[in-house]
């Protein structure tokens, strides 16, 4: 009788034991066979990407920085609908620059440059040379542990942009995202994240909103003078994000280029919403020359001396010398539910021109300044003006 139990344990264990081989043997040949049904798409003679569908492609790592964006370039370069999916960490030597009509999948993955990570170089001053780019995800960094001292993703002349849940590193001297003469942009869920030291007197920011004149946007220029005309940046969202630089978030003007300081290059529509914004040695949240914008339920902090003057103004909105836009109500400046630190004032609305702003709106904050509660917020220059229920205090 006890041979006869071991006898059956024995078969019994090996009936498991054949099972088990057989269901992991099929799963594997499953995958395999799932794998194989699925067109290669290659180049230079290695396999670079499956393709999924007509429009979505995994890419497969070449082996080297300089073959992995080659690759990756070939996949994205053109104009037709496409999905790229980058499932594994991977290295590339200098820029991609997608096409028309692209999404980037990046994930949790960490993209390494030896230069910048993502740049179009327009070919025509239009809002429409260049449009429908998603980028999803990604750790998106220079090779160096300071970053790069200059631009990681440039847009230009584009519209129909979305960049989701992307960590973006960049020196302090340099910018995370740039966004040249753009319309129709939204940066969601993102980290802007300096690297490196930051210099006493640096005014660089992570997020750079910007009009494409001949010094603001000297990589425009390089390509062709055309390109420089002063188109602004309109219809802008940046949401849920954290931004931290030297400035941390900047809607820029052509600082000694007065030519480009007239009405037709003022930015509009520019909205920030829910982020958390830092600035080191400039305003944590600058909007030079932009006849109408958002910020709600932010936390705006600058940390920068209040020696610096000007740049030590938490919040900013300002028009600079020039032509301004013609003074009117539908342009409105809205600022609710925020709250701001700052040193020479908290929040800060000020026109340098001729010109008012139109209505602004400034309630609900709880504001700080350095140099004393009655500084905590100052609106200046405004035809219409709504400042209520807010909290006011010297920190």
């Amino acid at each position: 009788m006890k041979k006869i139990k071991q006898l059956l344990f024995i078969t019994f264990t090996l009936t498991i034991i054949t099972g088990l081989f057989c269901f992991c043997g099929n799963t594997a040949y499953a995958k395999n066979a799932k794998k194989a049904s699925r067109k290669k798409i290659t180049y230079q003679h290695k396999v670079i990407a499956y393709q999924d569908s007509p429009a979505i492609y995994d890419f497969i790592p070449t082996g080297s920085a300089a073959g992995n964006r080659r690759a990756l370039n070939h996949l994205i370069s053109n104009d037709k609908p496409k999905i790229i999916n980058i499932n594994n960490d991977i290295s590339i030597d200098t820029y991609l620059r997608p096409g028309n009509n692209t999404t980037i999948n990046a994930g949790n993955h960490t993209i390494t440059s030896g230069s910048g990570v993502i740049i179009n170089d327009p070919t025509a001053a239009s809002y429409n040379n260049f449009k429908n780019l998603t980028i999803n995800g990604g750790v998106w960094k220079n090779s160096s542990s300071s970053g790069l001292k200059g631009t990681m993703m440039r847009i230009s002349y584009a519209s129909d942009i979305s960049i989701n849940d992307a960590t973006v590193y960049c020196n302090y001297t340099g910018h995370g995202i740039e966004l040249i003469a753009c319309n129709g942009v939204s940066i969601n869920g993102c980290k802007l994240i300096p690297q490196g030291k930051c210099p006493k007197k640096c005014v660089e920011e992570q997020l750079q909103i910007d009009l494409a004149t001949p010094k603001t946007a000297p990589g425009l220029y390089r390509l062709s003078p055309k390109l420089c005309n002063g188109t602004p940046s309109k219809n802008i969202s940046v949401t849920n994000c954290t931004v931290s630089g030297a400035r941390g978030i900047c809607a820029s003007f052509p600082g000694s280029e007065s030519k480009y300081r007239k009405a037709g290059n003022y930015h509009s529509n520019i909205t920030i919403e829910n982020c958390n914004i830092t600035g080191k040695s400039a305003e944590a949240l600058a909007l030079f020359n932009t006849k109408s914008a958002t910020v709600k339920n932010c936390r705006v902090t600058t940390k920068t001396p209040l020696k610096r003057n000007s740049y030590s103004v938490g919040l900013a909105v300002a028009y600079q010398k020039g032509s301004s836009p013609k003074t009117s109500i539908k342009n409105k400046v809205v600022i609710e539910n925020n709250i701001v630190k700052g040193g020479r004032q908290g929040i800060f609305i000020f026109s340098h021109t001729s010109k008012k702003f139109g209505k602004v709106i400034v309630k609900k904050n709880r504001a700080y300044a350095r140099s004393g509660k009655r500084n905590a917020i100052r609106v200046i220059s405004a035809k219409k003006k709504q400042v209520s229920k807010n909290k006011t205090k010297k920190w």
